[in-house]
């Protein structure tokens, strides 16, 4: 994916994850639904205005792996600008409902991590796209952040779920980057024949996190949902992919049962050889235990591709978003400071190993240059990255599940793939439906 300069277009390590994870409250959405005639959106009516004081909703500071890096972040813009931030804290997985509950009932202003999804359709969330101008972002990312040419959230962090390995086993068995699926599985069945107690590749096979099904489709050439938010699954590519798959789990290659918290774990004790994760993997093994030996060989590899055609991951990522109207132009001061102020990417990337969106911000922080993990990550995982069609509606989370749970039931042999996926898109399209 080519990095260029974007004219006039459009998180704890876990809280991270809720950027997009935390849509999965279906209450939430059921506080906001789709009606922009809330008592939240007069917010949006006045013009962009400075305000004093402005809020900061999100987990960031009540997180130890970042509340240090966003201390530091504040206490500087405060002194900068001479206005003053006041938190508004809330556990990750609490994101969806307390942005719903303060958009609702018209308290939302200021700046906000999380599920912006579940705002855009109440017309109270500040176009951001000027924000932008000027910074070096992946287009295809900011391409599938925007809804109707308006960009509500500016990318802090634009990665991917990718592909990480032991790569001293890696090496043995020829596991490189730009395989086909058909070597990608023989470097798998060496791994089982070298050590009959290792996981090959510690796959997603449960839900929360099947959503990974959707970057193995997209390499087999299913959309999963196209741009006009058509679903795809159940069409004869998105089955070869789903019963790839399910073939490596039959032939004992991956390991039935397994979400990406365990495939962590079975990573940093040397119980699997491979598993798809985010650009912070390096920093899980640490925190689990892993040996020293095992953190420096730790490496990303590309995800193997169908017959020559791109291989994709899915997008990962956090960033900021606000509300328009009052204390919009504070608000949107405080966001351009924390992404594209050297000492503040550098205190997010030093102390919670997240490298900024903007390239050329990432160029300056010496201590990210030396880092070969990341720089790694960036380069096989990030640059391939690209979001789903349904990232930017409000039922994304909800639309993640069900295509979980959906691969989930035919991993687990309660239904055959065809059949399957086909009730699996049903579900989907209502789903897209609602958003």
């Amino acid at each position: 994916m080519s990095q260029l300069n974007v004219p006039r277009q459009p998180v704890s390590r876990r809280g991270l994850l809720a950027g997009l994870g935390a849509l999965g409250v279906t209450g939430a959405f059921a506080l906001t639904g789709c009606s922009t005639s809330t008592p939240g959106s007069s917010a949006a009516k006045g013009d962009a205005s400075e305000a004093d004081t402005i809020k900061f909703y999100g987990n960031a500071l009540g997180d130890n792996a970042q509340k240090a890096a966003w201390q530091a972040i504040i206490a500087s813009w405060e002194k900068k600008s001479g206005k003053s931030v006041k938190p508004v804290v809330y556990p990750y997985d609490q994101a969806a409902t307390q942005l719903a509950l303060a958009a609702k009932s018209g308290d939302f202003q200021g700046v906000a991590q999380g599920p912006w999804q579940l705002l855009a359709p109440m017309g109270i969330l500040a176009d951001v796209s000027d924000l932008a101008e000027g910074m070096v972002l992946p287009e295809r990312i900011l391409a599938g952040l925007r809804v109707d040419g308006k960009l509500y959230m500016l990318p802090l962090t634009a990665s991917g779920i990718g592909l990480v390995c032991d790569g001293r086993i890696a090496d043995e068995v020829g596991l490189t980057d730009g395989m086909s699926v058909e070597d990608f599985a023989g470097a798998l069945e060496k791994i089982k024949r070298q050590d009959g107690k290792l996981i090959p590749y510690a796959a997603v096979t449960k839900n929360p996190d099947l959503k990974d099904a959707a970057h193995w489709m997209w390499g087999w050439g299913s959309e999963v949902v196209t741009d006009d938010l058509k679903c795809t699954i159940g069409d004869s590519e998105s089955v070869a992919a789903v019963k790839w798959y399910k073939e490596l789990q039959d032939a004992g290659l991956t390991k039935a049962g397994v979400a990406r918290t365990d495939a962590r774990i079975l990573f940093a004790r040397g119980q699997t050889v491979m598993y798809d994760d985010a650009p912070l993997a390096n920093t899980f093994l640490k925190s689990n235990g892993a040996s020293k030996a095992l953190q420096a060989a730790i490496r990303p590899v590309q995800r193997p591709a169908v017959k020559g055609a791109p291989s994709y991951n899915r997008y990962w990522g956090q960033g900021l978003f606000c509300s328009a109207g009052k204390g919009e132009k504070t608000s949107k001061d405080f966001i351009s400071y924390v992404a594209g102020d050297l000492s503040a990417a550098t205190a997010l990337y030093e102390q919670s190993a997240l490298a900024p969106a903007d390239s050329n911000v990432a160029g300056r922080i010496q201590s990210l240059q030396k880092d070969s993990f990341q720089k790694g990550f960036a380069r096989v995982i990030a640059e391939n990255a690209r979001p789903g069609a349904w990232d930017k509606l409000s039922t994304a989370a909800q639309i993640d599940t069900t295509i979980g749970e959906g691969v989930a039931s035919i991993l687990a042999g309660q239904v055959g793939v065809q059949r399957g996926l086909n009730a699996l898109r049903k579900k989907v399209d209502s789903a897209l439906a609602q958003g």
